[in-house]
């Protein structure tokens, strides 16, 4: 019999009538229990969330009581300290008033406060808030505070006056109330709070005046044996009584440890009238309430919940004690719940599901017929799933689960099949393709959990120089949370570390091999047999002992893939840490830069971080010249390496070029040896002068002609270290003048061949010797004072790197009128071309570096930062639009740091605002990238980086519009 014959016979079984049967009497029994179990359910969670109310009703109270009294408590607690409590007479305690009326402005739940002092007398400050207070008081219709107050005469008698104040503290009317006195001393507040350290709390009761439900508040002065004491009302309690019903027609209430009832939802039934028409709280029992009633008949030290029926009606009674404070007598919270309201929902439930069961019944036999024919659907694309295998098609399955257990095992072991078959090549894609360490590990231990099926899995790398194992990578499902101990046996016997792998798990404990989970770990090892770590797999089926010498094909290949895994490791490891050292060696670099000299300070670590801020503000543009502008991480990288190498020609330069403060400095400061000479003109007209005076006193006009003399080498002299400092332009006047002093002349009576260097005697090989005694020239521009330049050191004009540079004829003139005769500055056309040659070094170094394809663009990153947009730079003299983007950023950012930096010895740190103005000109005149430079302001860039490299005096405001109003906003 075929295969085909017997699918077909398969097809034939009515599956559709045994399921549409079954599935109806299943579905009949299963729904009756699931809605009465719904309905129990739903009963039970009702009735956890009244508990849970429960608690949120004793928080809440809590909170509130606690939000009530606190803030009178801690105003307590200041008046203890005040002066009014020493006061002696009542004109010292009336000046209180303004004070008073402030305390009880910033709580409206202060009805009240007040002194009592040791002397009996007595001092009470209450709001009007109400017309009804100013009624009962006989108060002025615009009086806002009123002072009770009772004084001790000279006959001990004790004098009542009542004092009404309006809002602005101006005494209305001053009375004399003969009827109100009373000693302070004898009332409970004042005992209590004197037998006290801390502040004393009254049970609830019904204030006098207010007709409302309150407190006192009372505690000891902290000098004087005076007490303060303060009335909170409770009235806010009433209010949050509507809140705390459970349901519509819950009735609530708060009683105190005497039934009286302190706060209910209908605040109006709170006062109950006595017969001899006193006011009093009521009772519980007043309230006509048997619900409550009976609530309050349960224990009152804890929680209590009570089912009770009242003739017809069921309800859940509650009684929850509520303290004002720890020392304090209890409230509690008593709760009535109609049983109708609260499983109302419940019996409605139960109705719905009963009716949605008879539906289903209905419904169920076509249903069943249809799901039948869904079962057999996946047998159909079975064979052509094993179809596409077979023609080495590993797409991702189109194979859909089945209800039928062994249908659904044969498509899972067919999509299983396939994945791993997928999940293979695309582990040995990712090993050949991922260039960081990180996520290849990621992809490792995903890829290969995925392909075994592992429950969960953990990835270590092995640190030989700790001799230890690190955890890298984990993952795991949703039912598998392994923790994995591993440990290494570093006997030297072994060529390799052994690695022990336990499991922990509330589950289970035990080792591989032991009763749980099967744990499989295999050693990552590369080509060379060297360790680099572990891999450990919880997989989900047993690993098949080996038997006569056939493996479990799940550990082959398993190992197949850790092998291959661990040469990839090992792979990029090396290619991080080649990273990791040219980084290393590019900032050791650009900090030996910046240390060699204290003229460049910092340059060449803040430069990087610039270029990048500038850079990221240009690829983060949306719209304008750089909303196309990318870059991916292989530019960044370029660009990162470039501005961090922009200057690292700079270690070929001279630093006596670098730092020449003064136009005669080289080695030092040649100024010293034209003082000396000019000391020696003076020495020479001395001595004439005693020559010529020798033979008889000298005329004060002959002296007088010395002193001028002198006065006049002191003047040029002056003028010539003035014109040495290079701080001003040089004018042809004074350049002409200098040339005047210079040949002035001296007399030289030494060799001045003598003890010269090897290279100072080749310098002067051509120059004739002159007999001594010489006149020498006061400034003198000599012969051997010019340098050739090496043959080595002449750049032709079709050089290999592009430049187009002016190279001066000498390496060095050290002539001294020509280094004077500097219009500007200090730096001579050799020093300057030195300096300037740092960037040719520059380019040239990088461009001898084999630099992979992706970072070929470092060389011109770095070396274009003193190229101009109008082409008149250097070395290239490349015009902007010959220039990449990153290389005008690494410009704009060059000259800002130096123009903002405040570590140069040689200038003042600029502003932010002068910098910036600078910037503008330079991008007017096409020096800077105007584009770039508004990107540059409009970004905020200026500003992220002035806040974390300028000091707070150099950041002033900037006016972007002012500096660039021809500009296009980027």
């Amino acid at each position: 019999m075929s295969f085909e014959s017997a699918e077909k016979r398969h097809l034939r079984i009515p599956l559709h009538v045994l399921a549409a049967a079954g599935s109806t009497f299943l579905l009949l029994m299963v729904a009756l229990v699931l809605a009465w179990n719904s309905y129990r359910s739903t009963r039970e969670v009702i009735s956890s969330a009244v508990d849970e109310s429960i608690r949120h009703v004793s928080r809440s109270l809590k909170d509130k009581i606690r939000g009530i009294l606190l803030p009178a408590e801690n105003q307590l607690e200041l008046l203890a300290y005040h002066q009014i409590t020493r006061a002696t007479n009542l004109p010292e305690r009336l000046q209180a008033v303004p004070m008073a009326a402030a305390v009880l402005a910033s709580n409206p739940l202060m009805d009240a406060w007040y002194t009592g002092y040791a002397n009996g007398e007595f001092i009470l400050y209450r709001s009007l808030r109400e017309a009804s207070l100013r009624q009962v008081y006989r108060a002025p219709a615009e009086a806002s505070l009123m002072v009770q107050a009772l004084s001790l005469q000279g006959d001990g008698a004790r004098l009542g006056e009542f004092l009404f104040y309006d809002k602005a503290g101006r005494l209305l009317r001053r009375e004399r109330r003969p009827t109100y006195a009373f000693d302070p001393r004898e009332r409970s507040w004042y005992t209590r709070a004197m037998q006290e350290q801390e502040a004393i709390i009254t049970d609830p009761y019904l204030f006098y005046t207010t007709r409302q439900v309150g407190a006192t508040l009372a505690r000891q002065a902290k000098s004087g044996g005076a007490v303060v004491g303060a009335d909170a009302t409770l009235q806010d309690l009433g209010r949050e009584i509507a809140d705390l019903k459970i349901t519509p027609g819950s009735l609530v209430a708060i009683i105190d440890a005497d039934e009286r009832v302190v706060a209910l939802e209908d605040a109006k039934r709170l006062v109950a009238v006595e017969n001899g028409g006193a006011l009093r709280l009521a009772q519980v029992g007043d309230l006509a309430m048997p619900a409550l009633s009976a609530a309050a008949a349960l224990p009152a030290d804890s929680v209590q919940r009570l089912h009770y029926v009242q003739g017809s009606r069921e309800w859940e009674l509650i009684s929850v004690p509520l303290a004002l404070r720890a020392d304090g007598r209890a409230l509690r919270v008593l709760m009535a719940v109609p049983d109708e309201e609260l499983f109302g929902e419940a019996r409605k439930l139960l109705q719905r599901q009963l009716f949605i069961t008879l539906g289903l019944i209905v419904l169920s036999v076509p249903a069943g017929f249809w799901l039948t024919q869904r079962i057999v659907q996946p047998l159909r694309l079975l064979a052509e799933e094993a179809k596409l295998v077979a023609s080495f098609d590993f797409r991702p399955s189109r194979l859909s689960r089945s209800r039928i257990a062994e249908v659904d095992l044969l498509t899972n072991a067919t999509a299983q099949m396939r994945s791993t078959i997928a999940r293979f090549l695309d582990v040995s894609a990712a090993l050949n393709s991922e260039m960081r360490l990180e996520r290849l590990l990621d992809v490792v231990l995903d890829d290969v959990a995925l392909a075994t099926q592992a429950r969960s899995g953990a990835l270590y790398l092995y640190e030989p120089d700790a001799r230890v194992l690190r955890r890298s990578q984990d993952r795991s499902d949703a039912d598998s949370r392994v923790d994995y101990a591993l440990s290494l046996d570093c006997d030297t016997d072994h060529a390799h570390p052994v690695v022990q792998v336990a499991i922990r798990r509330s589950s289970f404990a035990g080792r591989i091999g032991a009763d749980g989970p099967e744990l499989f770990a295999v050693a990552l090892e590369t080509l060379g047999k060297e360790f680099v770590g572990v891999l450990v797999l919880e997989l989900a089926r047993p690993i098949e002992p080996e038997r006569k010498g056939r493996r479990d094909p799940l550990v082959a290949f398993i190992e197949a893939l850790s092998s291959t895994a661990a040469v990839a490791i090992e792979t990029r490891r090396l290619v991080d840490s080649q990273k990791a050292l040219l980084e290393a060696m590019i900032q050791l670099l650009a900090g030996a830069i910046d240390a060699k000299s204290p003229y460049t300070g910092g340059h060449c670590q803040r430069v990087p971080v610039l270029t990048r801020m500038l850079a990221d503000a240009a690829v983060e543009a949306s719209d304008g010249p750089f909303r196309d502008f990318q870059l991916s991480a292989e530019d960044r990288e370029a660009v990162h390496i470039g501005a961090w190498l922009h200057d690292c020609g700079k270690v070929t330069t001279p630093e006596y070029v670098v730092d020449k403060a003064t136009k005669l400095e080289s080695l030092y400061n040649r100024i010293h040896e034209v003082r000396m000479r000019f000391e020696l003109l003076k020495r020479e007209a001395e001595v004439a002068f005693w020559r010529e005076q020798s033979a008889h006193t000298p005329a004060p006009a002959a002296l007088a002609g010395l002193h001028a003399v002198w006065r006049t080498l002191d003047e040029e002299f002056a003028f010539v270290a003035e014109c040495n400092k290079g701080g001003e332009f040089l004018d042809a006047d004074k350049i002409e003048r200098l040339r005047l002093i210079a040949q002035r002349s001296w007399q030289r009576t030494i060799d001045d061949r003598l003890g010269l260097s090897r290279e100072e005697e080749r310098q002067l090989q051509n120059v004739p010797a002159v007999s001594l005694p010489a006149l020498e020239p006061l400034l003198a521009d000599k012969p051997e004072h010019l340098v050739p330049r090496p043959p080595g050191e002449i750049i032709p004009a079709d050089n290999l790197w592009g430049f187009h540079l002016e190279v001066p004829l000498y390496k060095f003139n050290r002539g001294e009128v020509y280094n004077l005769s500097v219009s500007r500055g200090t730096l001579t056309d050799e020093e300057r071309y030195i300096i300037n040659d740092h960037i040719v070094q520059t380019i040239m170094m990088l461009e001898r570096l084999p630099f992979p394809r992706h970072l070929k663009g470092v060389p011109e990153i770095a070396g274009g930062h003193h190229e101009r947009m109008d082409g008149r730079g250097y070395p290239k003299r490349l015009t902007g639009a010959q220039m990449s983007i990153p290389a005008r950023i690494m410009a704009i950012a060059d000259v800002f740091e130096a123009l903002t930096a405040a570590d140069r010895p040689y200038k003042p740190a600029k502003t932010l605002s002068e910098s910036l103005r600078i910037m503008a000109r330079m991008a007017r005149e096409q020096h800077l990238d105007a584009e770039l430079f508004a990107l540059f302001l409009h970004s905020g860039v200026y500003r992220d980086y002035a806040e974390k490299f300028l000091l707070p005096e150099q950041i002033d405001a900037v006016d972007i519009q002012a500096l660039l109003p021809p500009l296009a906003e980027c």
